[in-house]
């Protein structure tokens, strides 16, 4: 199961696509901006943990960037501020035709070790097991019947929760197989 953007509370499966209508409403319509890669060169991330070209690329997906706010206090975390980036696709509709939305949430400093500790509680809490990455060092998924909607990545101080806000069943089986090339993808 995945958290759902602004709300204070886990949903129950069926609930992704409320997620997607809401971030949808609320998160809708901002565009990256460039920033100076190393070496002077200028890359557009919006400030993300990941791009949308490397997303696509990990999906085979279309994604978009519409939103990324700064300081945005996790729903399950209040404490916790996050950088937050919401991810779109039409490539894969979901219920309602809706687009499939993915999340990150980057935290760093003192709020790694409450990140980490939601993300096992909320994964165990709901029937799945915390396993690690096949691909990535250090990163973690949740794995719940086979299904792989949410993981995280980063090292002691910078972390980075990736999950699919609205994937139904069809879809999170499908990108199962890829989530360890999203978390890859991560930077």
């Amino acid at each position: 199961m995945t958290r759902m953007p602004l709300a204070k509370s886990r949903p129950a499966a069926g609930a992704y696509v409320l997620g997607l209508a809401i971030a949808g409403v609320l998160l809708a319509g901002c565009r990256p901006h460039a920033e100076k890669a190393e070496g002077g060169d200028t890359k557009t991330t919006g400030g993300c943990s990941l791009t949308a070209e490397e997303l696509s690329k990990a999906t085979s997906l279309t994604w978009e960037l519409k939103e990324k706010r700064d300081d945005h206090p996790l729903e399950t975390l209040e404490t916790v501020k996050a950088s937050v980036c919401l991810y779109t696709t039409a490539d894969a509709p979901q219920a309602g035709s809706d687009p499939l939305v993915l999340r990150t949430d980057t935290v760093g400093g003192k709020d790694v070790a409450a990140v980490r500790q939601d993300f096992t509680d909320s994964c165990t809490g709901y029937d799945g097991k915390v396993r690690k990455s096949a691909a990535v060092d250090g990163a973690v998924v949740c794995d719940r019947g086979g299904a792989v909607v949410e993981g995280l990545v980063g090292v002691a101080d910078r972390l980075v929760s990736v999950y699919f806000v609205n994937a139904d069943k069809s879809t999170a089986t499908k990108l199962t197989k890829k989530f360890d090339a999203i978390l890859s993808a991560v930077g």
